[in-house]
């Protein structure tokens, strides 16, 4: 397989994923399907800047919607979640695009880094040439992106859909962490959640989470037991449902590992291409990747394994695995 296809496949299948997520979130654009899973809102942002970069209008609707809807999004957490200086430069271009119409305190963007203000590149992989009047938020973290004007088109989530239970949630309790722990509590298929294994699927730390849990305890609203130094936090799953008037809850996925992950071999297969290289270095190339992928993908449940055979033939098989990781489209 050509790095080409790959990296065009991989493309297709999570553009169309998506613009299926978004569209049942209020973007305008038909629904493909129905998800019974709960998002992630703020990892869903960030993978949506990185696949919008060849797909100018995912973007438009992407920005457009959180126009409409900033209001429901934590900044904090779109933070958290940026794993690299990649991420904080599209985080940052974004905050500072809505500061632009919306201007408050919590829409202040961080000035760029060092590598920021040397980057002077498209925003759209696929223009060659520079914008000729970019965007000023973008272009204060070093991309050069068409100037796009929200149209308002943008629905509100409905709350009552699974996918946008998170919202639920953080109507109910707030935008910090409370929201967050009890989305991963009352979604993941488990009889109990540790504060380390809550902190990793939410993007806050340790400390903020175990303050969280405390508080919802001490509300009466999560049970604890304790296995040796280890606190062990149950939901009254009943309780919650019939508090929430739910038949069940939506299904749970570790959204920040596994879209992390496919940023990355997003940005790899970009790169790689670039450099040309040549069989027995992209199969070296592609083996450290995988490496890298594998705790993520490992903790998001995708039986990912980052072994194969040696020299050039690796690559032949890693790519078929990559692109498995990915949702159909």
């Amino acid at each position: 397989m050509q790095i080409s296809e790959l990296r065009e496949r991989l493309q297709s299948r999570l553009a169309s994923f998506c613009w299926n997520e978004w569209a049942q979130l209020g973007v305008q654009a038909p629904v493909a399907q129905e998800d019974h899973w709960a998002t992630d809102p703020e990892a869903l942002i960030l993978l949506t800047l990185e696949v919008g970069r060849e797909e100018p209008r995912l973007i438009d609707e992407l920005l457009d919607w959180l126009a409409v809807n900033e209001r429901l999004i934590s900044v904090q957490r779109l933070r958290n979640l940026s794993t690299g200086e990649e991420d904080r430069a599209l985080i940052e271009a974004t905050i500072g695009w809505l500061s632009g119409r919306s201007p408050r305190a919590r829409l202040t963007p961080k000035a760029a880094t060092a590598e920021g203000h040397l980057r002077n590149e498209p925003f759209y992989r696929r223009l060659a040439n520079l914008t000729a009047e970019p965007d000023p938020a973008f272009l204060a973290q070093g991309f050069q992106k068409p100037p796009a004007e929200p149209r308002l088109h943008s629905r509100s989530p409905n709350l009552g859909a699974p996918i946008a239970f998170a919202f639920r949630l953080r109507a109910l309790l707030g935008f910090g962490a409370r929201a967050e722990a009890m989305r991963v509590i009352l979604t993941v298929n488990a009889p109990w959640m540790s504060v380390a294994a809550v902190a990793a699927s939410t993007g806050f730390t340790k400390r903020n989470v175990a303050e969280a849990l405390g508080a919802l305890r001490s509300a009466g609203v999560l049970h604890v037991s304790e296995f040796g130094n280890e606190q062990r936090y149950q939901a009254p799953r009943q309780s919650w449902a019939h508090f929430l008037e739910l038949t069940e809850f939506p299904a749970h996925r570790d959204w920040p590992q596994l879209f992390a992950a496919y940023r990355r071999v997003l940005r790899w297969a970009v790169g790689v291409e670039r450099a040309q290289l040549s069989p027995y270095m992209l199969a070296s190339e592609a083996r450290v990747l995988a490496e890298e992928i594998a705790p993520d993908l490992r903790f998001a449940g995708e039986p990912f394994d980052a072994g194969g055979p040696p020299g050039e033939e690796y690559w032949d098989a890693i790519a078929e695995r990559l692109l498995r990781i990915a949702p159909a489209s």
